[in-house]
């Protein structure tokens, strides 16, 4: 189980910048068998205000494999006065034979070699499409860092990275610039603490 929280309003200029309208939104996610994932999250379907719950779910059909990348197919924003999105995302390890390899080896198991991620898909929101890329580099055990990019005009490419404190708690953040803009012109931080559960729940 995940636990998040980010900022909902990601603007650092204009008339409702964050520092004045921080619009926090806790964010959930549960694996589920069948490779499906659940997550229920709470944001203003009409911002600042207006908070209500929303409903996630991504199944994961393809597992990556030496040729094969991964898929994830999925949709996000069910809920009551928000407007639900789907994706279909294809990602692959550029460097997973190397990976792999290096897992066989006992005598190098103290030297590890990094991932470096593509991932590529198609997001549907309303009546509307759109194309999706990104990557992610470890860079460190603890660091790594990230770019994507959706079309549209009303969309953004985002340039960050993500501080692995340990195996429970990181810290995201990001640099978001519109497609339609100049410089960049939103930040977006994101918390996650993820539980291990072991056992059922106590009631």
């Amino acid at each position: 189980m995940t636990l998040q929280v980010q900022n909902g309003n990601t603007e650092v200029d204009g008339s409702s910048p964050l520092y004045r309208q921080p619009q926090l939104e806790p964010q959930s996610e549960f694996g589920l068998p069948w490779r499906m994932e659940a997550g229920l999250d709470v944001a203003p379907s009409d911002p600042p205000d207006a908070y209500r719950p929303m409903l996630n779910i991504k199944w994961s059909p393809i597992a990556e494999d030496y040729r094969i990348p991964a898929a994830a197919i999925g949709v996000s924003q069910l809920g009551v006065g928000f407007t639900p999105s789907y994706y279909l995302v294809l990602s692959k390890t550029l460097d997973y034979a190397q990976v792999q390899y290096q897992k066989f080896r006992a005598h190098h198991r103290n030297i590890k070699l990094r991932g470096v991620r593509v991932h590529a898909g198609i997001l549907g929101v309303g009546n509307v499409w759109h194309a999706l890329l990104g990557t992610d580099v470890e860079v460190s055990d603890h660091f790594v860092i990230y770019s994507d990019w959706i079309s549209g005009a009303r969309n953004a490419v985002s340039f960050g990275g993500v501080l692995v404190i340990d195996q429970h708690l990181s810290i995201q953040a990001s640099f978001l610039r519109g497609n339609d803009e100049g410089p960049p012109s939103g930040v977006l931080v994101n918390i996650t603490h993820t539980f291990d559960i072991t056992r059922p729940l106590e009631w």
